[in-house]
């Protein structure tokens, strides 16, 4: 009996890194492979070929990621999304990316690391969007306040922009100041084409799919190339004319980017800044919130690391975000590089050398922690720095 379950784990256990190392691990289930007690996600590391039956209370850890996921139950499904392809002319065509809207945008928003200002001016916007509908319903002969959805994201990357607007655009659906809530994701390439008029084209079938939801073009001050033939230049006066139309009024844009090259754009069209009085800026993560949003992340796999090992990986964060670029600190994303650099260096540890038991098959050690560089500075297309 004892050989046929040891040849059982061996063959669970080589499936499972062959499913890791191809990409495909995120999606196998390891409730095979755990025991029934919840774990300490820190264990001594002389600890760590012992059976562990102590149950450890670990409920500080688990909030969701600060990027929500996406499960079938989560999403809205009252109106059909558009389709994702731009065509710019007969001979070119873009992809964008279609965020769906999910259920309970309030309690993500409310489960977001840090983010303390974002959420309280998030919650003021939608509760005046709210209100507003409120008092048309029950005297529709008064005027109305004037609500303006369209918003600026100002920040570093990884500071939870996209996923903010994944929730903004959920939170207005439900607020009933959008139909549908989905979040259309464009940038510079989305608009600029080979041919003449393609841009007109490409806006023209941006804002269909927009309808109903957020437009959000990310590193939007791209628009404002220094070249004054520049095309991006066009797309800005497409954007004007677009949101003094006072006939869409079922969309919000969003320009997301760097907190100064977009001031830049907005000083260049005296009516740009007034048609985005809401702005959001997003600061980078302190050490701490890393440390959580990384115990959030290594949750969802069910790892945990050792003492030794969680001591190594904070002095590592501390460390990089001492000395780190503030033009070019990638905050979340920095530290989702360096868990995947973990999870490779801890899956091919287990496969050179096999665990003894299923626990340290779950196990980071302090072998596993290999830091990788953080980014240099680097120019910006358009802006000198």
């Amino acid at each position: 009996m004892q050989n046929n379950t040891d040849e059982n784990f061996n063959e669970d256990f080589e499936r499972l890194m062959k499913q890791f190392l191809s990409e495909e691990y995120k999606d196998v289930k390891l409730d095979d492979m755990q025991t029934e007690d919840e774990e300490d996600p820190f264990l001594e590391d002389e600890d760590i070929d012992e059976d562990i039956d102590e149950d450890v209370d670990v409920d500080e850890y688990q909030a969701e990621d600060n990027t929500p996921t996406e499960k079938a139950d989560d999403i809205c499904t009252d109106s059909p999304l558009p389709g994702d392809v731009i065509e710019q002319n007969q001979n070119t065509s873009v992809r964008v990316e279609i965020l769906r809207p999910i259920d309970n945008p309030q309690e993500e928003l409310q489960k977001l690391v840090g983010c303390g200002n974002i959420k309280k001016r998030m919650d003021e916007l939608v509760a005046l969007t709210a209100y507003n509908r409120m008092l048309h319903e029950q005297f529709p002969e008064l005027k109305q306040h004037r609500v303006s959805l369209h918003s600026l994201f100002l920040g570093n990357p990884g500071t939870g922009k996209t996923t903010v607007c994944k929730i903004f655009g959920a939170l207005l659906h439900e607020a009933g100041a959008l139909s549908k809530g989905h979040v259309v994701v464009c940038d510079r390439g989305t608009f600029i084409g080979t041919l003449w008029g393609d841009e007109e084209r490409a806006m023209k079938q941006v804002v269909e799919m927009a309808q109903g939801g957020v437009l959000m073009i990310d590193e939007a001050y791209l628009l404002n190339g220094k070249n004054e033939n520049d095309p991006g230049k066009i797309i800005v006066q497409l954007l004007m004319n677009l949101l003094a139309d006072e006939s869409r009024r079922d969309i919000a844009v969003v320009l997301c980017g760097y907190k100064e090259p977009m001031n830049e754009l907005l000083e260049t069209n005296p009516g740009l800044l007034s048609r985005f009085p809401n702005r959001f800026e997003f600061a980078d993560f302190s050490v701490d919130e890393l440390l959580e949003i990384t115990i959030r992340r290594i949750e969802e796999y069910s790892y945990r690391f050792t003492v030794n090992a969680w001591q190594k990986y904070t002095d590592m964060i501390a460390l990089a975000f001492s000395a780190r670029d503030t033009e070019t600190w990638g905050n979340a994303r920095f530290i989702a590089n360096q868990l995947e650099r973990i999870y490779i260096q801890h899956a091919t540890r287990c496969v050179k050398q096999p665990p003894k038991n299923h626990n340290d098959l779950l196990l980071i050690t302090p072998e596993d922690i290999v830091p990788i560089e953080a980014p240099r500075r680097k120019n910006r297309i358009g802006f000198g720095v």
